[in-house]
């Protein structure tokens, strides 16, 4: 990995960090919609990776080894909804980190929910 995409990730991953923790302690995420406050976790923490737009193709996403979900193309038949709650506590020995101690039941939730918005109808 070169020093530039080195950096570029560093920034991207604290970055992600620093604004989807910020946002969820700020009074404005208990006013949202469960839709609304998942999009809000998942620009925070997920996009890094897996896209703005899910598609796993993230400006953190390369090279790396699996490559990150792409939510796009998953459906509950591919990728369950406790699949993705598991992923997102307890991480999955790879580069995706579990978030068990940042993100409520509430906030998981409603991110399933905003992952399941992103899938494209067949």
């Amino acid at each position: 990995m070169n020093a530039s995409l080195k950096i570029s990730l560093s920034v991207v991953v604290a970055g992600t960090v620093v604004f989807g923790s910020a946002f969820l302690s700020t009074p404005q995420a208990q006013q949202l919609s469960p839709l609304e406050q998942g999009r809000a976790i998942y620009l925070g923490n997920c996009a890094g990776c897996h896209g703005v737009e899910g598609g796993g193709n993230g400006p953190a996403a390369t090279g790396m080894t699996p490559a990150p979900t792409n939510f796009k193309t998953a459906t509950p038949a591919t990728l369950s909804d406790n699949t993705i709650q598991q992923a997102v506590l307890v991480g999955k020995g790879t580069v995706m980190r579990g978030y068990a101690t940042i993100l409520t039941a509430s906030d998981i939730n409603a991110l399933v929910l905003y992952v399941r918005s992103l899938e494209t109808a067949p």
